[in-house]
């Protein structure tokens, strides 16, 4: 409901007929993708906050990052949906022959996603127990997640301009390598993070 919100106020903000919607439209999907990931990673470790289950959640004998990916691919799962759903309202409201390049799409969403999730689940992990954790969230998310969202937002682009592999390939380096870091010192700093 949340993207469709903000699907329909770009709409209404843009008139198709003037501005070149591909060029726009990259911004606008990740804008979308972003605040609507950003509700469902806050959630992550509410249920087992709201129910007093995190301490034995930690005191389960397994491996902390196990925790970690299972929270992370709940959150791939949240977010890869909503992406999905929302790319035939981009479509149709945007006026964007999504299918002509769903390939490049998918490639680009799903390590822009990974990137931005497995950040996100581990600062929702962080702010669980912060009274402020809606505003908490966002101000340690947004500034560390800031560099891999402009780079999926510049190979959209590309991809919607019919971008060769030359122009593509440097955007897509540097997506896979912020994807790599992020999840990598994710899964580090985890288990510190929990015994904070």
């Amino acid at each position: 409901v949340f993207t469709l919100v903000i699907i329909i106020i770009f709409n209404f903000a843009f008139d198709t007929g003037t501005i070149e919607m591909q060029r726009i439209a990259p911004g606008m999907m990740w804008v979308a993708f972003t605040f609507a990931g950003m509700l469902g990673v806050n959630r992550s470790f509410m249920p087992e906050k709201e129910q007093g289950s995190f301490e034995g959640l930690l005191l389960a004998p397994m491996d902390r990052g196990a925790i970690y990916l299972g929270k992370l691919l709940g959150n791939l799962t949240l977010i890869g949906m909503v992406e999905l759903l929302s790319l035939p309202l981009f479509a149709l409201f945007l006026n964007i022959p999504i299918v002509k390049y769903l390939p490049g799409l998918l490639v680009v969403f799903a390590l822009g996603t990974i990137g931005f999730a497995s950040i996100g689940t581990l600062f929702a992990a962080m702010a669980v127990h912060s009274r402020m954790r809606e505003v908490m969230l966002p101000i340690l998310l947004f500034p560390l997640a800031s560099p891999i969202l402009i780079a999926a937002v510049e190979t959209t682009r590309i991809v919607f301009s019919d971008g060769g592999w030359d122009e593509l390939s440097s955007w897509i380096n540097l997506l896979v390598t912020f994807m790599v870091v992020f999840l990598a010192a994710s899964l580090l700093l985890f288990d510190y993070i929990l015994e904070e």
